[in-house]
């Protein structure tokens, strides 16, 4: 599906006073006065790191500190109750290392995402006070817990809620509730992760922000897709340096394990440490997470990092096998016509059905709900795209599910069985139109090619880290060459490509498109910027994002091996065959034929007939024209026989009738022609009655009179399909699509 380009609007722009104080380059500039960043104020704010907030700034900071050092002082037992993905196991894992600083007799507890759900739980809350546990804190849950706060409350112990999630009409009645949008409070950055409340906690038990606990919050921050933006960015930055000058025990183990080597980012995060934490809690009990972060003996970490790293492949195994039938099934419900899918199967790993959802919006750019089927109910997870909210859809079918939360782009649900069709059917009537299923790609600016240089993109880097809220830029250039294309990995996974001769330009998985956009082609690109350092040369390289060309992509397969065209059978693609051939399926035509609709057609057969070749080719509405002309029997090398040609062997079997088999090698060494040649030439004489066969014999006709050997339909004949070879089959590539052309527009 073709992705709309949407430029953001520069409504201001830095003045150059503000460019030369800050020493802006172009890129940067571009990016700053789309993102309306234009004021000093906005840029220091921006570019120059601040240190983080007083964690006292929180509503109940203090009380919840004084009753943390109360229950210290007393050596009251005291549970971290966490959550079992990424956020909550770095959540845990922060609060556990400052307890334990100030010595704290202090555990942890991380309910099961199959057997209890998220949030409190009162079975787990009565156990803690047969226990003699007499405080709890909840980090990255609670705010929705209530009920189970009032049991806690009746069984003697004390809750002190950290949580980030969104606020209901009332907070439970807890001892205290640290967060970021309490409503009685006024913290400056509402939208910290758990990991980052639990941060603040910490910091305020122990007097300092400790850098590995920074650390392990930004891990925590990146994974859970806050908006990186005020705090939560400096946050991740200064977590990402404390990472990079010394990385926690089993952080390190576990990046060991994923072969990651260099530098930690917010990508090696974001892709490979968040995924392998949140893989643990999807498939069993989530503690050996938390027990990673936390662990001290290399040697211990190791193993505990192996099974974590176990845990994302057996998980990946799991999504491959849930997304295989989830296509299938996304593949028909969008044949007939559904716009938002809904998707189901028995015995589906519910932990991942999120991310199965995410692939099937990231193939066909639908809002899609993966749910697991059980005896009496269904269970699972919801994403959707850009244009339309999760939230508010399930909401206007909110009494025909048992209960659902989340927000604008994802969802969990669980509802009735019996409700399932009508679910489907309602979410597909309330989508007015296909245009709200249009891909959208934002981009940052339009920029001259001259203006992308290693320095204008290292500048960049500035606006790091990036994640949601601040998306890394997307630039757009346009009307650029592509000196070079080619597939590269295993198999021809991905594809690279040279734009204006030096511009290295890179797309994942898409190894396919190769044949889409062939050398010479002009195309507008857009992507995000990168450094490629090799053997101590730095380049600017791009990653696309997406690329097109208004113009008519020519691929030519003239006079090659069909291995190199081989793959057209898996194309979507119509051939042109000449009249004598048999059409093999529908998406064969004969050069005639209209062929306007189709957007790729492959030029298989070379033309019998130019006027029929012609006449197609005006028809054509296709954006590529896979080139091939095959041929059996060329005669482009062979030519024409001269007059002269055609006199010598007149004379020949004149003075002596031939017989073909025995004289016709001697004929084609004396006349120095082929036998082909021979044979063609034979025919024309025979057309034009100057030749006769008695007996095996050729003799000349001597009562025939004076003829024109050119008007012969034999040699007219092979000298339009010589004319043809010369212009379609080995003419210059330029000359056929200037011919192609010609003819079409």
């Amino acid at each position: 599906m073709a992705k709309q380009w949407l430029l953001k609007q520069q409504n201001q722009q830095l003045d150059a006073a503000l460019l030369k104080a800050f020493k802006i380059g172009p890129l940067l500039q571009e990016v700053l006065e789309a993102r309306g960043i234009t004021t000093r104020e906005e840029l220091e704010k921006w570019l120059i790191e601040e240190d983080l907030h007083d964690p006292f700034l929180m509503f109940e900071m203090d009380k919840a500190v004084a009753r943390i050092q109360a229950a210290v002082d007393n050596f009251e037992p005291i549970i971290v109750y966490g959550d079992y993905d990424a956020d909550g196991v770095t959540s845990v894992a922060v609060l556990m290392a400052a307890l334990e600083e100030i010595g704290a007799m202090a555990d942890f507890y991380i309910p099961n995402r199959f057997t209890e759900g998220y949030g409190p739980n009162e079975a787990a809350f009565r156990s803690f006070a047969d226990d003699g546990v007499g405080l709890i804190i909840t980090v990255d849950n609670g705010v929705k817990g209530h009920h189970e706060v009032e049991v806690a409350k009746s069984l003697g112990i004390d809750v002190i809620i950290t949580d980030h999630h969104e606020i209901g009409d009332s907070l439970p009645a807890a001892y205290a509730v640290i967060h970021p949008a309490h409503p009685e409070g006024q913290y400056p950055c509402p939208h910290l992760a758990g990991a980052g409340v639990s941060l603040k906690l910490a910091s305020a038990l122990t007097g300092r922000l400790d850098p590995a606990l920074t650390g392990i919050a930004a891990i925590g921050t990146v994974s859970d897709l806050v908006p990186l933006e005020g705090e939560n960015r400096w946050l991740v930055k200064k977590g990402i340096d404390a990472l990079n000058q010394s990385l926690p025990v089993g952080v390190k183990a576990l990046l060991t394990v994923a072969g990651h080597q260099g530098e930690v980012t917010e990508e090696t995060i974001g892709f490979m440490i968040g995924p392998r934490l949140n893989a643990v809690g999807r498939l069993k009990d989530a503690r050996p997470a938390a027990e990673l972060l936390m662990e001290q003996d290399a040697a211990y970490a190791a193993e505990l990092a192996a099974a974590v790293d176990t845990y994302n492949n057996e998980r990946k195994k799991i999504v491959e096998t849930i997304t295989a039938e989830a296509v299938a099934q996304a593949e028909e419900k969008v044949a007939q016509g559904m716009n938002f899918l809904v998707i189901t199967g028995r015995n589906w790993n519910e932990g991942v059905l999120g991310i199965v959802a995410s692939k099937i919006v990231e193939r066909y750019y639908r809002p899609t709900i993966v749910m697991n089927l059980a005896d009496d109910y269904a269970k699972g997870s919801a994403r959707s795209i850009d244009q339309i909210s999760m939230f508010d859809y399930l909401t206007q079918e909110a009494d025909i599910l048992t209960k659902f939360g989340g927000h604008h782009m994802a969802a969990g649900l669980t509802m009735p069985l019996e409700n399932i069709e009508v679910l489907e059917q309602h979410l597909n009537d309330s989508i007015e139109s296909e245009e709200e299923l249009q891909p959208i790609i934002e981009l940052d600016a339009e920029v001259d090619f001259e203006q992308v240089t290693t320095e204008s993109i290292r500048q960049l880097d500035k606006l790091r880290p990036f994640g949601s809220g601040n998306p890394q830029p997307l630039f757009r250039l346009n009307q650029l060459d592509i000196t070079q294309n080619k597939a590269i990995g295993q198999q021809g996974a991905h594809m690279k490509m040279v734009l204006n001769g030096r511009l290295t330009a890179l797309k994942w998985s898409a190894g396919q498109l190769v044949h889409d956009y062939p050398e010479e082609t002009v195309v507008d690109v857009c992507g995000k910027f990168q450094l490629n350092e090799w053997n101590g040369h730095v380049t600017p390289q791009l990653l696309l994002e997406d690329i097109r060309t208004d113009e008519v992509r020519y691929i030519d397969y003239r006079n090659q091996h069909a291995s190199k065209f081989a793959f057209l059978k898996d194309e979507d693609v119509i051939y042109l065959i000449n009249a004598e051939r048999k059409r093999q399926s529908d998406d064969y035509y004969l050069y005639g034929d209209n062929i306007s609709g189709h957007d790729k057609i492959v030029l298989r057969d070379l033309p019998a007939d130019m006027e029929a070749f012609f006449e197609t080719m005006k028809s054509a509405t296709a954006k590529q024209i896979f080139i091939i002309f095959h041929e059996t029997r060329p005669v482009y090398f062979d030519g024409m026989p001269s007059l002269d040609k055609f006199r010598q062997l007149y004379k020949m079997i004149y003075s002596q009738p031939v017989q073909l088999v025995k004289d016709g090698l001697s004929i084609c060494q004396s006349l120095s022609i082929t036998p082909d040649m021979l044979k063609f030439m034979l025919a024309v004489l025979k057309e034009r009655q100057l030749l006769e066969e008695k007996e095996g014999l050729l003799a000349i006709n001597k009562q025939a009179g004076k003829v024109d050997m050119l008007a012969s339909p034999i040699y007219e004949a092979r000298h339009a399909q010589l004319e043809r070879e010369r212009q379609l089959l080995y003419s210059s590539f330029d000359s056929i699509k200037k011919l192609i052309n010609e003819k079409m527009f």
